[in-house]
């Protein structure tokens, strides 16, 4: 299809959850996009688009499930397609798309759907009870779900119809981590040691002791201790490299709103330089669009700010490999992550409404 004929042919979309920071991200990338049109912001506040998120302006109005369910069917009959994203707090899109599934009946053949929770990520029942700590609530459609990584596995996300986005800090520790347990380079026996910090948007809209900004201001802490959720998507992509090692994940809250910096120092298994691992992150992410291997520098958080990129750098000390990677939570962790996953479900070129540059100043 050519990008002609793509610019044409615009698809309508829908976003339900609209009240929340995810959301408010997502609703900012799709002003910006070509061939999305926004047809609706579903919330269940009153609460109009532009008051939810100030630093909109769109004409999109906030609609309630009846309203989104009616031109959602119209849209949809007669074959036209349409895309939605579930931008809930984890465990709702589950509910949300068992009620739109069974209201739509057959038109949902061609709905595209993108959840941005965490609802459709693991596609083990056991596994998501052991990370969230209670069953899952409808584990008949974990595998119609496909989870959403273009860098590690773009062949599953293009023309899926049921998409979920990763996590924030699961991006950062897939990119960080994956490439090298391809290529079996650690040690799986001995811990890998993760320490990842992240901006107070990660923490939501709803305002917390944690995300208030004198507290947050200049202060820094660790949370989690016992095991972080998103370390079940890194154990689930591990073991399709045959890897099975000890996880230590510690999350910290950071002094910034926005952005992720991880720390990985794995246990390598052979002797390796380097440049020989520069190497294989580079030969592993070439084409990559929005994945960026450094060398002989180190990434930061406003190179990536507010864009759908992500820096890694690599470095090797004694017998322990050193990744650092770096992308917004918001954005390729989060918002962009998802819209980056439609562009191909849909057909359409991956980078559309996307930001590859960073804010620089922040």
């Amino acid at each position: 299809m050519s990008t002609t004929a793509i610019q044409t042919a615009t698809v309508p979309a829908w976003v339900f959850g609209a009240k929340g920071m995810l959301a408010g991200e997502l609703l900012r990338l799709l002003d910006l996009h070509p061939a999305l049109e926004l047809k609706g912001a579903v919330s269940r506040s009153e609460q109009s688009v532009v008051s939810a998120h100030p630093h909109l302006v769109t004409r999109a109005k906030t609609s309630n499930h009846d309203e989104a369910l009616a031109a959602l069917a119209s849209a949809l009959a007669g074959g036209g397609k349409a895309v939605v994203f579930l931008a809930l707090p984890h465990g709702e899109s589950a509910a949300l798309w068992a009620k739109l599934s069974n209201e739509l009946g057959a038109l949902t053949e061609n709905l595209y759907v993108v959840d941005l929770a965490a609802d459709f990520r693991l596609a083990s029942p056991a596994r998501y009870q052991q990370a969230y700590g209670h069953p899952h609530p409808a584990p008949q459609e974990l595998a119609r779900f496909t989870y959403g990584l273009v860098e590690l596995d773009r062949a599953a996300v293009v023309g899926a119809k049921r998409v979920a986005a990763p996590g924030c800090f699961a991006t950062a520790l897939q990119l960080a981590c994956v490439p090298a347990a391809e290529a079996r380079l650690l040690d799986t026996s001995r811990p890998w040691i993760l320490n990842g910090i992240t901006g107070s948007s990660g923490s939501g809209v709803e305002p917390k002791p944690g995300t208030h900004h004198p507290w947050r201001h200049a202060n820094m802490w660790a949370y989690s201790l016992d095991g972080h959720r998103h370390e079940a998507e890194l154990a689930q992509a591990l073991e399709r490299c045959g890897a099975v090692p000890p996880i230590h994940f510690v999350a910290h809250s950071g002094p910034m709103a926005r952005g992720i910096h991880m720390t990985a120092a794995l246990p390598l298994a052979r002797k390796v330089t380097t440049a020989e691992v520069h190497a294989i992150y580079a030969a592993r992410f070439a084409g990559a669009t929005f994945v960026e291997v450094l060398e002989g520098k180190v990434p930061d958080l406003r190179s990536i700010s507010a864009s759908n990129r992500a820096q890694l750098a690599v470095s090797v000390r004694g017998d322990v490999l050193n990744v650092l990677c770096t992308l917004d939570n918001m954005t390729k962790g989060g918002a962009g992550q998802a819209l980056q996953c439609a562009n191909l479900m849909l057909g359409f070129p991956e980078h559309w409404g996307l930001p590859r540059a960073g804010l620089g100043v922040n």
